[in-house]
């Protein structure tokens, strides 16, 4: 091992006892083809748990199928240290995979740096024989979709190890290297080569050896010096990030709470040409160049800030509803996605910017909540006027009857399917619309805008009056849409829901819809089907027909909750607490099949929307704690089974206050409120706690 790669054994031995406490962690057997990556706001790992990956370094996609392999004894073939894998920790900072051979042992880490273009894999090996190590990948050197670019090249550096990627206008030149690599297969200077390449590198002796991929020779450099400090960088970040947002101490949701605030703070994106925004989920792009949902999406982020807000982020939620109304059309409509590369090409020349109709009413309801949870007076007044255009666009998709038309708008709840191209008005869009109305009305209000808050309530009325008419009183439910043709489709759905956790329908027919919603046909114990197994294009692993999303069963868990079937609801909470991890330690998939519990079938598996549903139903649902920033109140209504352990919340935020609440469940339930900073008139409702419905032990692959 040359003596430069050796003094980074100290600095090693320091860290461990930094990872060795703080944030959540998994330790487990490795399972070849499982997500594993390393998330940091500008660069990632994404990979799987065999040690194969691509790197990113936004919006540029340097290299995929990247693979170590090892030579023993001058063994003449290489064995792929993918076979030799046995364990891997997951923790909030990424990944360390545990390789294992008669001769020796090796740990690779996968870690990105938190706020740099530095991602690495810091290898430590134990070994007994000399070993030659072979590194294989193909270059890539491509920005995300829909961008490219031309001309690409390579030069390597034999002195320094070092590999450097560049495109024909010289704007981005990201590197590949380690002051071990010795030798590279093949170098052509005006081109990409055209095959896989290979760069190998010796380790005589036990020790240690850094991998770095970086925006440029300089950031190389820089994180060269210690590339060891990245781990602890990564580790102190999660560290200090959980421990300014609320904690729960609720057994047997405070790892998947933990792991769900991870999940979306890991969900951060940052380049100099777009900003930083949250994008909707990650995984690995393949020979694409599309990482799953990794660019910025409206619903999605408003979604995520939802949790963030529950949580305590404030400033985090500030910032990624910053960056969709700095993207607002001028028309006032909210963004429905925004790519990393918009930056390089015409994005507004696409279709996709702005094709759905229910972004910019979810925004008024999320502008709502994000005052009732801040108290941020200030952003409302700075943001009035991009509030007033998105009303103004809502009004521009309303039909006589004071609902929303698809027609008008665009997308809401089907963007595949039997349905696709068929729906007039969906019952997502006028659920999202009836709470739009009720933020609008209260934000007028807050302003002192008696007459604005007068004309909403009364479209608000109105709007209300006019969905009465879709619900089905021999079925119990609100239809799920009209279609263009004239008929309605009358299936029950789970994307009523919005409309009775949030619309405001009234109490009867709320009730109904949610014993609808918690019919078996529609809910199974890992979420809420799109539509049920009797709907005429029931499909249970079509993307819109029949799968299970947990952003939508957050949705009717609230609604479950909130109208009396509270054991329904916590049987579901807990299904999803047992499904988290399936598709990647740590993540909860963007959709479920609805026939058994297996992520869909190109589900991403860290999608942040599904973290969301660990978080936001917990604190508003369960725990029912109903913030009033705006009025220095906090309203609870707990919602906790009998016999079960005491739920814990600690530094919960509303407005500048902070509160420790602790909930013991009973008849009625008991609330423990300690006020820690600021002044906060709290209201505990008395509530009894409800008969849990039988434990269910989950298992994948498993029928409802």
């Amino acid at each position: 091992m040359p003596s430069r790669i050796q003094g980074y054994a100290a600095a090693l031995l320091a860290l461990l006892p930094v990872l060795g406490s703080g944030p959540p962690r998994v330790e487990k057997p490795a399972q070849p083809g499982r997500y594993a990556a390393a998330n940091g706001r500008r660069a990632a790992i994404l990979g799987q748990e065999d040690g194969r990956f691509e790197a990113w370094i936004f919006p540029i996609k340097v290299l995929r199928d990247f693979r170590l392999h090892v030579f023993v004894d001058g063994a003449l073939e290489p064995v792929p240290l993918s076979e030799l894998v046995e364990t891997a920790e997951v923790r909030a900072s990424g990944v360390t995979l545990t390789h294992v051979h008669p001769a020796f042992t090796l740990k690779q880490t996968w870690v990105a740096s938190p706020s740099e273009p530095v991602a690495a894999v810091l290898l430590e090996v134990d070994t007994s024989r000399p070993l030659r190590f072979r590194a294989t990948f193909l270059p890539e050197m491509q920005p995300m979709w829909p961008a490219s670019f031309g001309g690409q090249s390579t030069i390597w550096d034999a002195q320094a190890g070092v590999l450097t990627f560049t495109e024909g206008l010289r704007r981005f030149r990201p590197v590949l290297g380690s002051p071990a690599f010795r030798r590279i297969s093949e170098q052509i200077g005006h081109q990409l080569p055209d095959r896989t390449v290979m760069v190998e590198f010796d380790v005589e002796r036990s020790g240690r050896v850094p991998i770095l991929i970086a925006l440029s020779r300089k950031h190389y450099e820089e994180a060269l010096r210690d590339p060891w400090a990245l781990a602890a960088q990564a580790e102190e970040h999660f560290r200090q990030f959980l421990g300014r947002t609320a904690a729960l101490d609720w057994p047997p949701f405070t790892a998947a709470y933990d792991w769900a605030r991870v999940a979306i703070e890991r969900g951060w994106a940052c380049n100099e040409g777009v900003g930083c925004g949250l994008v909707a989920g990650w995984a690995p792009s393949g020979a694409s160049q599309r990482p799953g949902f990794g660019w910025h999406f409206g619903g999605d982020t408003m979604m995520s800030a939802w949790a963030m807000l529950a949580y305590g982020d404030f400033e985090g939620a500030r910032q990624a509803l910053q960056f969709l109304l700095d993207r607002q059309r001028e028309d006032g409509k909210i963004m429905h996605e925004w790519t990393q590369s918009a930056a390089l090409l015409d994005w507004n020349s696409y279709p996709y910017g702005f094709y759905h109709a229910d972004t910019t009413p979810l925004f008024l309801h999320t502008a709502r909540l994000y005052l009732l949870q801040t108290g941020d007076r200030a952003w409302l007044e700075e943001n009035w006027p991009k509030l007033e255009r998105a009303w103004r666009y809502c009004l521009s998709m309303a039909d006589d009857d004071g609902l929303l038309s698809n027609l008008r708008g665009g997308a809401a709840a089907v963007e595949t399917g039997a349905l696709s191209g068929r729906v007039a008005r969906d019952v997502y869009l006028q659920g999202v619309w009836l709470a739009g109305l009720r933020g609008w009305a209260e934000m007028a209000r807050w302003r002192g805008d008696a007459a604005r808050a007068a004309e909403a309530e009364q479209r608000l009325a109105r709007a209300r009056d006019s969905i009465r008419k879709w619900f089905l009183p021999g079925r119990t439910f609100f239809a799920f849409a009209e279609l263009r043709d004239g008929s309605r489709y009358e299936a029950n759905s789970a994307w009523q829901a919005m409309l009775v956790a949030e619309g405001g329908v009234e109490e009867n027919l709320a009730r109904r819809a949610a014993a609808a919603l918690a019919a078996p046909q529609l809910l199974t114990p890992w979420g809420a089907r799109l539509f049920a197994t009797d709907s005429p294009f029931y499909n249970p692993v079509s993307y819109n027909d029949g799968s299970v999303w947990p952003f939508v069963t957050a949705q009717v868990m609230l609604a479950l909750f909130r109208h009396g079937l509270e054991a329904a609801a916590y049987a579901v909470l807990d299904g999803l607490r047992q499904a988290h991890g399936l598709g990647g330690a740590g993540f909860l998939p963007e959709y479920f099949s609805g026939d058994r519990l297996a992520p869909g079938p190109r589900a991403v598996p860290h999608q942040l929307f599904s973290s969301m549903s660990l978080v936001y139903p917990v604190m508003a649902g369960a725990l029912g704690l109903e913030p009033d920033a705006m009025s220095g109140r906090l309203r609870i209504r707990p919602r906790l089974p009998c016999g079960g352990p005491p739920a814990v919340l600690r530094g919960y935020r509303v407005g500048s206050s902070r509160v420790d609440l602790e909930f013991r469940p009973g008849r009625p339930t008991r609330v423990e409120v300690r006020l820690l900073e600021g002044k906060l008139e709290t209201e505990v409702e008395r509530w009894n706690c409800f008969d849990p419905l039988p434990a269910r032990k989950l298992s994948p692959g498993m029928r409802p």
